[in-house]
């Protein structure tokens, strides 16, 4: 596949394959939200989904969808089973305040104008949402596209993990316990600072505004 978009695109959905990530279902996202997830064309993404089919990962049903192979499915189910048993809220959130304050720095040197723009249409999304489940998806999202925005295909694989684990039920449960506008009201704002962070190409203050961010959240979950 020549277009280089779209082989990030395949390795990152790849990843994510492998941590487990779409093995519930068995269904990966439509063409419409993995474009808007990843800021490209449509055709684009289906050059990605091409590439996951020649490689036996995914199978497409006209009018269904696409979705992991059988053989693929039952590989990626055990990873999406150790996620749910063997990490704990605290274990991720320590594990995240080691790497994701790098990713963000890295995300403010690297970061295009397009990436940017996504990432400002998520924050704006997650702003207006009042369901904590939504919510979490928005912030989920805005991660992802730090770590899309550092170009570092390393911090990409670990990012389908990290992904992977977000969905564990007790971090979701332990997330959901220390919810409330007022707290989601902060997470916004702090979201909002690593923005104008990356947007002013200041990987310091990235680094700075993910690990205050990071830090809250790890309090939050620790006292809930």
């Amino acid at each position: 596949m020549r277009n280089s978009v779209a082989t990030r695109i395949a390795d990152r959905l790849r990843d994510e394959i492998r941590a487990g990530a779409f093995a519930a279902e068995g269904r990966i996202p439509t063409e419409r939200e993995l474009a808007e997830r990843f800021a490209v064309a449509r055709n684009t993404v289906r050059r990605a989904i091409e590439d996951l089919q020649s490689s036996g990962l995914v199978i497409r049903h006209v009018g269904r969808g696409t979705f992991l192979t059988a053989t693929e499915r039952m590989e990626a189910a055990p990873a999406a089973n150790a996620v749910e048993s063997d990490i704990s809220p605290r274990d991720l959130i320590e594990a995240r305040l080691m790497l994701e304050p790098a990713a963000a720095a890295a995300a403010a040197a690297n970061a295009r104008e397009a990436d940017i723009l996504r990432l400002q249409q998520v924050q704006d999304a997650s702003a207006a949402i009042k369901q904590m489940e939504e919510f979490e998806r928005c912030d989920a999202e805005i991660h992802r596209l730090l770590f899309s925005m550092t170009q570092n295909q390393v911090l990409l694989r670990i990012d389908g993990m990290l992904g992977a684990l977000r969905d564990n039920a007790d971090w979701l449960a332990a997330k959901r316990r220390g919810y409330s506008e007022a707290q989601k009201a902060r997470y916004v704002a702090q979201h909002g600072e690593i923005i104008r962070a990356i947007r002013a190409r200041s990987p310091k203050a990235a680094r700075e505004a993910m690990t205050s961010h990071l830090e809250d959240v790890r309090r939050v979950l620790l006292e809930s």
